[in-house]
Parts: C-alpha cells; structure tokens; sequence
C-alpha cells in the first residue's frame, strides 16, 4: 500500500493519501473522530530513528500463554511526510519495524491525525487510526500479540458511519475478526433518522480463510486493501 515516498506537493502523494483512506472506506467507515495526542510522559524504547520523534510508548506482558515483555513505541516523521513508524522491543533487541500499522500525519484524519495513542487490552496492543472526513468516518483497529515468540494481528476492527440516506448506502457498519480463532462478526444497521429508510438490520457470521490465521505484522497491508465481509468477496482484493 507504501511503496514510495512523495511530497505532499506531488500527485503521486495525494493519490497515496486517496488510496488509504478510500480502502478503509470500502472497508466502512468508523464513527470515532480522534485526534493524534502525543503522550507527554512517554519514553522512546530506544534512542529515535533518524528523521523520526517519539509519539507514544508502552512497556507491557504480551501474550496470554508464555508472555513475552516488550516495549512497543511509535514514532512520527519529523517532516510530516510519509508513515508512523511502530518499533516493538525485547530484551533490549529491536524485533519489529513496521511502517503500516499506524497511519502518518499526512494521511486522511477524521479530526487531524489519524493516530489515536497506543491502549495495553489482555496481553494484546492495541492501534486504532480514525480516518474520513464529511459525512464518512472510518476507525480502524488492530490488535497485535506474540504467540510462541512470534509478533502476530491477533485481529482487527473496522466501524464506520455514513451519514447519507439508506438509499445512498448510509448507515453503521461493522466488521470484527479473530484471527486467531477465525471468527467474523458483520453488520449494518441503516441510518434512525431516514423517514425513506426501506433496508434492515443485517448480522452476519463467517470464518477467516485459513491463509489469513494470526497473520504475521507484514501483512497488516494486505489487509487493509482485502474485503472481510461475509460474503463471496471474502478476503479478496478491493
């Protein structure tokens, strides 16, 4: 979904920008509208990438069986260029660079940055971007754990709002996968206050194809740009 890195004078840029945020509204866009709040008593796990400051840290267990302890930071790219960049550490060792999970300042923000600071939930980190703009909100979520020493999506969330009509494909949607059981969980609720409303409520249930299982951080990309709907469009491309 990065494959380079252009000014954000430069079309090609802007149609990065356009991208993201259009494959997480194909995805539903979320009601959460979050601004990036750096934590001011964070510490860097180690000292900053070149051309990078500290945004948020965490020191935490993670893991439900054999926990490892880690420390995870995020940095933002002092320029304002390009993505955050999450760094998870243990023993002092840097394990994992990932330049995908947390979305960078020049992304499309639901209310500013579209990094929303880092949570510890049962032995898993998690990462949350709000994204859209107008009557579109997107918030994304991921969840991140090790499972016998390796780094893995132990799921992730995407919930969205549009505010258009019933018959303009507005409404509440959303959709939550375990990866590490397999379980979807998809939904649509239309809009309350659409007089013209003639759609339904609609719940479905489905498994996560067996390639996509507890996914290692590399394929938070992929991700991002596959449909996890319940329906034959499952894990393909958008």
């Amino acid at each position: 979904m990065r494959t380079f890195r252009a000014r954000p004078d430069c079309p090609g840029n802007a149609a990065r920008r356009t991208r993201v945020l259009l494959s997480l509204l194909a995805l539903f866009a979320g009601p959460g509208a979050y601004a990036s709040d750096t934590d001011a008593t964070a510490t860097p796990c180690a000292k900053a990438d070149a051309g990078y400051v500290l945004e948020d840290s965490k020191r935490a267990s993670f893991g439900s069986t054999n926990p490892v302890q880690a420390c995870i930071d995020v940095l933002s790219p002092q320029n304002e260029e390009g993505p955050r960049r999450l760094r998870i550490f243990v023993d002092g060792k840097r394990v994992i660079s990932n330049d995908a999970v947390a979305l960078g300042p020049d992304e499309e923000g639901a209310n500013g940055g579209p990094f929303v600071p880092l949570e510890i939930s049962h032995g898993s980190l998690i990462v949350r971007n709000a994204t859209g703009g107008g009557p579109l909100r997107v918030d994304e979520t991921w969840r991140l754990t090790n499972r016998g020493g390796q780094w893995v999506v132990a799921g992730w969330d995407i919930d969205g709002s549009d505010s258009h009509s019933a018959a303009d494909s507005g409404g509440e949607f959303h959709t939550s996968v375990n990866a590490l059981t397999g379980a979807i969980q998809d939904s649509y609720d239309p809009p309350e206050d659409d007089p013209a409303n003639t759609k339904r409520s609609t719940r479905h249930s489905c498994t996560l194809p067996a390639g996509w299982r507890s996914p290692p951080l590399s394929q938070i990309g992929a991700i991002r740009n596959r449909s996890w709907h319940c329906d034959p469009k499952l894990g393909k491309p958008l």
